[in-house]
């Protein structure tokens, strides 16, 4: 498969001791391996359902709540579809992100507007088209809220970063096809293999926007969520946050057909993909 976010004292130093291990074992590891590992280990459930809050808030500290639903399915071949649906405010009822990666690594997106009638806008992955960048008003390109494919990119290791008491290992990601500036900069705690910053740069290397995830959950094993995401633009002095008010690994909550056209034109409510428990 291809690569497609308080502890009780008497167990604090067994963990510390885990974590050091893990540190010195990805001492030496090279951008593309702790990219690789940061996959496997927090890599997508087969089946994620999610309730959001999305805030958007401007330079005056204006705020703009929007509620949505997220959706993704990775079949046993590597095949993974993913969308996101609004449900409110009415202006954006029914819009809709939908996006699938093949086993090739091959990346298909598209976009619903319910007032542009019933075809579907075919989206090329662009980072230079402001309308791509800031998807829907928001601080997230289409990129940012889909995922990226690691073979896509090269991943460089820089100097290790620390702040306060947490470390992090720090990666530089380049578009395969340039050698010049990086596109991002990752910061990946070392103690669980998260990712918890991304610096988004423009083409001249200057900072364009901020991507950080908040309030860590340990969902299985080593796997980690994020319950919150914040993208920060620092051009527009704007913020946008994400709040997982809910979520579902199970696949009765990511049946397949909601990824096909005709599911999202019939405009499902959120109601009906609760399971029948009778």
């Amino acid at each position: 498969m291809r690569s497609t976010l308080l502890f009780i004292p008497a167990l604090f130093s067994l963990l510390f001791s885990s974590s050091q291990a893990q540190a010195d074992v990805y001492a030496d590891a090279s951008g593309q391996g702790l990219m690789e590992a940061v996959y496997r280990q927090h890599q997508q459930y087969p089946w994620v359902y999610e309730e959001q809050s999305m805030i958007m808030i401007d330079h005056r500290g204006n705020k703009n709540t929007r509620k949505l639903r997220r959706y993704s399915r990775v079949s046993e071949s590597g095949h993974s579809d993913f969308l996101l649906l609004f449900d409110s405010p009415r202006e954006v009822k029914g819009v809709a992100l939908l996006a699938s990666r093949d086993t090739t690594g091959e990346t298909r997106q598209s976009f619903y507007l319910p007032a542009l009638g019933p075809d579907f806008i075919h989206a090329v992955s662009d980072t230079s088209n402001q309308q791509q960048d800031n998807f829907l008003g928001t601080d997230y390109s289409i990129d940012n809220l889909v995922g990226e494919d690691l073979d896509d990119y090269r991943h460089v290791r820089a100097e290790d970063f620390s702040l306060g008491e947490i470390d992090y290992y720090v990666v530089d990601v380049f578009n395969a096809d340039s050698n010049e500036q990086p596109a991002r900069r990752h910061y990946i705690r070392k103690d669980n293999l998260f990712i918890t910053r991304t610096d988004h740069y423009d083409d001249l290397g200057r900072l364009k926007k901020r991507q950080t995830q908040h309030d860590l959950t340990n969902v299985q094993g080593n796997m980690w969520r994020a319950n919150m995401m914040m993208m920060e633009s620092q051009v527009l002095n704007h913020r946008t946050i994400i709040k997982i008010d809910r979520r579902v690994f199970s696949a009765d909550y990511v049946p397949a057909e909601v990824f096909t056209h005709e599911w999202l034109l019939a405009n499902k409510e959120p109601a009906m993909l609760e399971p029948d428990n009778d």
